[in-house]
């Protein structure tokens, strides 16, 4: 089992190594159901918000993306999971509002599906959501 010191040591080393893109929190525990580092994106459109896991995916091992829509149905969240130099396990996400279009669209609320990082990359690119798309 790694330690909270050591947890904190992995993420604060990468902070430091990467520029990265801004974030709003990081949650640190020794023996989660999940992965044991999770880091949360301000919230900002589709674009910054794609953007900002695409970086955080390009200095991962391992990386998979995720969508779930949230239990209420009104907004989504976007994720990448990857593994830290050193082989910690970080999570990261940032939520955004639910369009008709988007990623998420199709999901029931408190449903979840893997997504393509293709998918990321298409909505990082800016122009190419529809006006309808972003309402």
């Amino acid at each position: 089992m790694t330690s909270t010191t050591d947890l904190l040591a992995a993420i604060g080393t990468h902070l430091a190594e990467f520029e990265l893109p801004e974030i709003a929190s990081v949650r640190v525990e020794a023996s989660p159901p999940g992965p044991p580092v999770t880091v949360q994106l301000p919230h900002r459109g589709p674009a910054a918000l794609a953007q900002g896991l695409l970086a955080w995916a390009d200095t991962l091992a391992e990386v998979t993306a995720h969508t779930w829509r949230s239990s209420d149905g009104d907004s989504v969240h976007l994720s990448v999971t990857g593994l830290l130099p050193g082989g910690v396990a970080v999570r990261v996400y940032g939520g955004m509002r639910l369009t008709r279009r988007g990623p998420g669209a199709d999901l029931a609320p408190g449903a979840s599906a893997v997504l393509p990082l293709a998918t990321l990359c298409h909505l990082a690119t800016p122009g190419q959501l529809t006006e309808e798309a972003t309402l």
